[in-house]
């Protein structure tokens, strides 16, 4: 008989694609290890279980998970080269997932830092730790809620953020609906606190600008955007970049050519990077963003309508010298489940690719989703199903594992349960 088992490239590839669909517990472990820790999360409650192999694997698994883990659990066996880059993933405000390590004493302690450094809630047990044992400290991780500190954060304490580096970017990818390529990258903001963890934007970005320091925190994370898609290049990853810039960065009339000189310092063209601007900000100051928008494009760089809504396509914004335009998520998820909004986005997609415009659909989570904001005509997709924010170190593990879907056809499954399939 001929053998008809799918070669374990495939098999990985498919269950790549799958992404943890809500599994109550990851547990990163082989051998008898794998069944241990397996049993103790069944033994605390956790429901399903999935296991895999390393840190890699499950790196991949998260970043495109459409519901994370309730519990991740790792025993020595399975930690790797890739465990920062996965506990960096962990972290991100979308995920936050609670983290059991079974370690060596040395290994745990070092390994317990890096978890709280980056907020994670976290507990080493010893490597004779038995199912009970081990079940006890899930019951404890279950009720360990992280606690919030009630001082307000601080311009001082960004201003120090910001010097110390410990503003970081985090990526999500985008990929064209079309054929699922893929294309670029969005930069998105995170702060590294010493004692609340790794936050998102929302939580210090309105700090930033209302103690004037949005220019200087736009220039950090403009620089490490550049820097780590230098690195990407150089490695052969060959995407696109984009990233926010405050109104009165954009309408500073050195603005593009510091942009240019740093794409240039870094060997980077300038057609990699997109400049992005909020449907709020634009509204602002429609001359200004218009004589903006054409030095940026002057320059070659693509500029796009962030948070793009209906209202936008009213006001006639759509007409100014952009590249691209990003659909909401709130817009894209209505007109999922409303007819008349769908209707709606499909006019103005349509009218935007008479002007030229790239259209990015965001909230892209699920495959009925992909398939409509294909339906509407979008051009890119980005979503937690396609990648969720991730360190760049992990950006080449994604972009392995995604391409291998592609090549089985099954970038845009459905997630799947069947996590170790």
């Amino acid at each position: 008989m001929p053998d008809t088992a799918e070669p374990a490239e495939d098999r990985q590839a498919k269950a790549d694609s799958a992404g943890t669909h809500g599994a109550s517990a990851l547990v990163i472990a082989r051998g008898a290890a794998a069944g241990l820790l397996a049993a103790a999360a069944t033994e605390a409650g956790c429901g399903e279980v999935v296991i895999v192999p390393s840190d890699s694997v499950a790196l991949v698994r998260l970043l495109r998970a459409s519901a994370p883990p309730r519990f991740v659990l790792a025993d020595t066996g399975g930690i790797g080269g890739s465990f920062v880059p996965l506990l960096r993933t962990m972290a991100d405000p979308d995920l936050a997932v609670p983290l059991l390590l079974r370690l060596d004493p040395l290994k745990g302690r070092r390994a317990l830092g890096v978890a709280h450094h980056l907020g994670l809630t976290a507990a080493v047990v010893s490597v004779d730790s038995g199912v009970a044992e081990l079940a006890a400290s899930l019951a404890g991780l279950r009720e360990a809620a992280p606690s919030v500190p009630a001082d307000a954060l601080t311009a001082e304490a960004l201003t120090s953020a910001i010097v110390a580096r410990n503003i970081v970017t985090r990526y999500q990818p985008q990929v064209r609906l079309a054929d699922a390529e893929p294309l670029a990258l969005e930069a998105l903001a995170r702060w590294e606190h010493p004692v609340r963890g790794l936050l998102g934007a929302a939580e210090f970005v309105p700090l930033a600008e209302g103690a004037g320091l949005g220019a200087t925190l736009a220039d950090r994370v403009m620089r490490s955007a550049v820097e780590d898609l230098a690195a990407l290049h150089r490695r052969g990853v060959r995407l696109r970049m984009a990233f926010n810039l405050p109104l009165d960065v954009l309408l500073h009339p050195a603005t593009a050519d510091r942009l240019a000189e740093a794409v240039a310092s870094a060997g980077l063209p300038a057609e990699a990077l997109t400049i992005e601007l909020t449907e709020s900000q634009i509204a602002h100051d429609l001359g200004a963003v218009r004589a903006a928008a054409l030095r940026l494009r002057d320059q070659r760089f693509g500029v796009s309508i962030d948070d793009f809504s209906l209202n936008a396509a009213q006001a006639g914004l759509v007409s100014l010298p952009f590249s691209e335009m990003k659909l909401d998520r709130s817009l894209v998820l209505a007109a999922r489940d409303d007819r008349a909004a769908r209707g709606a986005l499909g006019a103005v997609v349509r009218m935007a690719h008479r002007l030229g415009l790239l259209i990015v659909a965001e909230g892209i989570e699920t495959p009925a989703t992909w398939q409509m904001a294909r339906d509407l005509g979008a051009d890119l997709a980005q979503g937690w199903m396609v990648g969720r924010p991730m360190p760049a170190v992990a950006v080449p593990a994604w972009l392995a594992a995604w391409q291998r879907a592609i090549a089985l056809g099954a970038a845009s499954a459905p997630a799947s349960s069947a996590f170790g399939a």
